[in-house]
C-alpha cells in the first residue's frame, strides 16, 4: 500500500509538465495545475484515511478547523481549499502536501505551550504550499529517474504520517544517498519562516510565536540524538534560525496582547489527557493545568475528585462550552441522567451548529438506545461534514440497529469510497441495488453513485498505465 502511494504521488508531479511548472522561487500556478494537484490530492487523502490511525476527537477537530479558518485568509495561499489531517501519535509533527493537505499529529498540540506557537507551525505549512515548495523540488529533480521523483515527495509524506514506515519505504527505494532530498532546503526554510510569519501577523498573532516554537522544540530534543522527532529532521532548527526569527520578529508589527483562548486550553487539555500513559512530561504540568487534572479525573471515573476538580475552576472555564462537555461525560458516569440531559439539552439549545456538542448529542441518542434519532441527526450533520469517515461509519452502525438497510449500505458505500477502497463500495452498491428494485428513486441514486465511484476507481487505475 505505501508503493501504491508512491507511485500516486509520483504522478501528481510527474504528470505536470516541466512548461506548466512556474518557475524556481515562484509561487504562481495556473488555475488547472492547481486543480488537478487538488483532485489528486484527495486521492492521497482518501488511501491516507485507510493506512494511518486518525484522531476521533470532535473538540481537537473543531479547534483546529477554526485555528485553520483563522489562518487561511492570511496566507499568501492562492487555493485556500483546506483539508486537515489529524494524527493520533504522539510524535511532534506537521506536514502539508500539495493539494491543501495539512497534516498535525497529536504530540505537537502537546508540545505547544501557548496557542500562536501551534498557529506558528500551522502558518509555516501553509507557507509551504503558497511559496509550491515541492514544485520546486520537481523542477530540480527533472534530472533525476521517475523512481528518485517519487521516493524524495513520497517519503516526506508517509515520514508525515509514520516516520518509520517513510524512511523505510524511501531508503529501501532509493539508497541512504538520496535521503538528503528529503527535507526541504535553507532557502526554502527560511522562505517559509518569514512568509510563515507574516500570516501570524495577519492573523492576529505575534511573530515572536514561531521564534518560541523552535526553541522550545530545541530544548526538548536536546538530547535525543538521532531520534529527533520528524518535523525537526526535515525542518531543522539551529540557533541561527531562532535567532534570524526572532530578530525579524521584531521588526514586524505587534499585535496587542493575546491571551490563549479558552477553546486552546480545552482542546490541548484533552490531548494531554489523551496522552498522559505515552508522555511523561504531561505529568509535570498537572498542578498547574487545572483543565488537565479534571480531565484525567473524569477519564480515570475519579468522580469525587472530579467533583471537586470543577469547582474548583475558574467560573468562566466552567462556562465554556467544550469543557461542559467533559461535565456531561462525568454526569453520565455516574448515570445522573437528569442532570446530564439538562446540560446537554442546555448546550444543544445555546449552539447549536457546534460540531462536538451535536456529536455528544448523538452519542447520547446511540447510550440510551434512540436509533432512529441518532441516524436522522448523522444524516443532518453529513450534510455539512459529508468527508467525514467517522460520521459515516456512526450511520452504517445506527441504521443496522434500526433495521435500515438502505442506509446501511448508503453509509457504507461512502465510507468505503472516502478511505479509496472502491471494490469494497462497489460491493456495497450491489447490496444496494438489489434493495432499491422496488425503489425508483433509490436505484437512481445507486447507478449515478456506481458511475461516480467507478471514475474515481478509474481515474486513480489510469494513474499506473
Amino acid at each position: 500500500m505505501y508503493r501504491y502511494t508512491l507511485v500516486l504521488l509520483l504522478v501528481l508531479f510527474s504528470s505536470v509538465s516541466k512548461a506548466e511548472l512556474p518557475s524556481i522561487g515562484s509561487a504562481n500556478a495556473s488555475a488547472l495545475q492547481l486543480d488537478q494537484e487538488y483532485r489528486i490530492g484527495q486521492a492521497w487523502v482518501r488511501m491516507l484515511r485507510a493506512q494511518a490511525s486518525l484522531l476521533d476527537d470532535p473538540v481537537v477537530e473543531s479547534y483546529l478547523q477554526g485555528l485553520m479558518a483563522r489562518l487561511a485568509p492570511a496566507s499568501e495561499l492562492q487555493d485556500k481549499r483546506l483539508t486537515l489531517v489529524v494524527i493520533d501519535s504522539p510524535e511532534v509533527n506537521a506536514f502539508a502536501a500539495p493539494g491543501g493537505i495539512i497534516g498535525i499529529h497529536a504530540g505537537l498540540i502537546a508540545a505547544a505551550k501557548r496557542e500562536d506557537e501551534l498557529a506558528s507551525v500551522i502558518a509555516h505549512e501553509l507557507a509551504h504550499l503558497s511559496q509550491r515548495h515541492y514544485a520546486q523540488q520537481q523542477a530540480k529533480a527533472q534530472q533525476n529517474t521517475p523512481l528518485v521523483i517519487a521516493g524524495v515527495i513520497g517519503g516526506i509524506l508517509l515520514a508525515g504520517i509514520n516516520a518509520d514506515a517513510g524512511m523505510a519505504v524511501y531508503t529501501g527505494t532509493l539508497g541512504a544517498s538520496a535521503s538528503s532530498q528529503l527535507a526541504f532546503s535553507r532557502s526554502n526554510e527560511t522562505d517559509a519562516d518569514q512568509t510563515g510569519m507574516k500570516t501570524l501577523v495577519e492573523a492576529g498573532f505575534s511573530a515572536t510565536a514561531m521564534a518560541r516554537m523552535f526553541a522550545r522544540l530545541q530544548e526538548a530534543n536536546r538530547f535525543a540524538g538521532s531520534e529527533l522527532p520528524e518535523f525537526l529532521r526535515t525542518h531543522p532548527v539551529t540557533q541561527n534560525r531562532i535567532s534570524d526569527t526572532t530578530n525579524r520578529a521584531q521588526s514586524m508589527p505587534q499585535p496587542p496582547a493575546y491571551t490563549d483562548s479558552l477553546e486552546f486550553l480545552v482542546a490541548r487539555a484533552r490531548v494531554l489527557a489523551m496522552l498522559d500513559s505515552q508522555n511523561s512530561q504531561d505529568s509535570a504540568e498537572r498542578a498547574n493545568q487545572p483543565i488537565l487534572a479534571y480531565l484525567l479525573a473524569v477519564k480515570g471515573e475519579q468522580q469525587a475528585q472530579a467533583d471537586n476538580l470543577w469547582q474548583a475552576l475558574n467560573p468562566n472555564l466552567r462556562t465554556t462550552p467544550w469543557l461542559q462537555l467533559s461535565r456531561l461525560e462525568q454526569l453520565q458516569q455516574r448515570d445522573d441522567k437528569s442532570a446530564a440531559r439538562a446540560l446537554l439539552t442546555e448546550l444543544v439549545e445555546l449552539y447549536p451548529g457546534d460540531y462536538a456538542i451535536q456529536r455528544a448529542k448523538i452519542r447520547t441518542l446511540i447510550d440510551e438506545g434512540r436509533h432512529a434519532d441518532a441516524a436522522w441527526l448523522l444524516r443532518d450533520l453529513l450534510r455539512d461534514h459529508p468527508n467525514n469517515t467517522e460520521l459515516w461509519y456512526l450511520l452504517a452502525e445506527v441504521s443496522g440497529l434500526n433495521k435500515d438497510t438502505t442506509w446501511v449500505h448508503r453509509a457504507r458505500i461512502e465510507y468505503f469510497a472516502l478511505r479509496g477502497e472502491y471494490d469494497l463500495a462497489l460491493r456495497q452498491l450491489d447490496f444496494a441495488r438489489r434493495d432499491a428494485r422496488r425503489q425508483p428513486e433509490q436505484l437512481e441514486w445507486v447507478t449515478l453513485r456506481e458511475q461516480e465511484i467507478k471514475a474515481l476507481r478509474d481515474e486513480v487505475d489510469e494513474l499506473f498505465r
